[in-house]
């Protein structure tokens, strides 16, 4: 059955002989994998432009709830993102984002909210200024920690406890060798950190190694708590393009 749904582009690769993988997620049914016939063909190069990481697409797909891959019956762009085409630094984040999402939704099931929160985010990258650039990933991923289930629990501490464990999301009295482990200090910072949007994003100031250091330590909490998560390419990039 043909139906018709937006869609972001995750990730994208060759599959057969002029065939290609997209993993999306869409407004209508979640997470899904379509397979894109004359992916390769020249009639078809002028897709290439557009069938990129975080693409805002359209897609009419022969539907089957029952399938895991479901076939493409045409794509056309929805929203035009020239930025995340030309500029470096959005380009690179555009890459990672779409990386760190398809790692971290794991669930096929349909959640409009999430969709919207991605569909905007993208269109905001395409559009904000380049100096506002270097905290967004770090918003998106709090952003995104909510939708998954997994903001830690930083309440107030309630007993002689002076750490407190990432991983079990709880106080603790002693860290020992426990890596998930943070201090007050660290406490603090997370507290104020897990109130970064892309409206105050701008405020937050962080050195390069403090922002590389951050962003390590949200995606070792990702991986942490999401089983599979796996090891992400595109976050050594990330470093380099940003010198941090």
């Amino acid at each position: 059955m043909l139906q018709t749904t937006r869609a972001i582009i995750l990730l994208k690769k060759p599959f057969k002989e002029n065939e290609m993988l997209l993993t999306t997620y869409t407004e209508e049914f979640g997470k899904i994998t379509f397979i894109l016939f004359g992916a390769t063909s020249k009639k078809a190069g002028h897709r290439q432009a557009f069938l990129q990481p975080l693409s805002l697409v359209e897609i009419i797909a022969d539907f089957r709830p029952n399938r895991d891959v479901q076939f493409i019956k045409s794509i056309n762009i929805e929203i035009p993102l020239p930025e995340l085409l030309i500029d470096p630094y959005k380009n690179t984040t555009a890459l990672f984002l779409a990386e760190f999402a398809n790692h971290a939704i794991k669930a096929t099931l349909q959640d409009k909210y999430l969709y919207e929160f991605l569909h905007d985010s993208v269109q905001l990258l395409d559009m904000i200024d380049h100096g506002q650039i270097g905290n967004f990933h770090i918003a998106f991923l709090v952003r995104l920690s909510a939708f998954a289930g997994l903001t830690p629990n930083l309440g107030p501490t309630t007993h002689a406890a002076t750490y407190f464990d990432l991983g079990k999301s709880e106080y603790i009295r002693y860290a020992g060798y426990n890596p998930n482990a943070i201090g007050h200090f660290e406490q603090d910072y997370l507290r104020q950190l897990l109130r970064i949007n892309y409206k105050n994003m701008s405020r937050f100031r962080m050195r390069r190694e403090e922002r590389a250091n951050l962003l390590n330590k949200i995606v070792d909490y990702y991986k942490i708590h999401i089983q599979g998560f796996g090891e992400l390419k595109t976050l050594d990039i990330l470093h380099q393009i940003f010198d941090y």
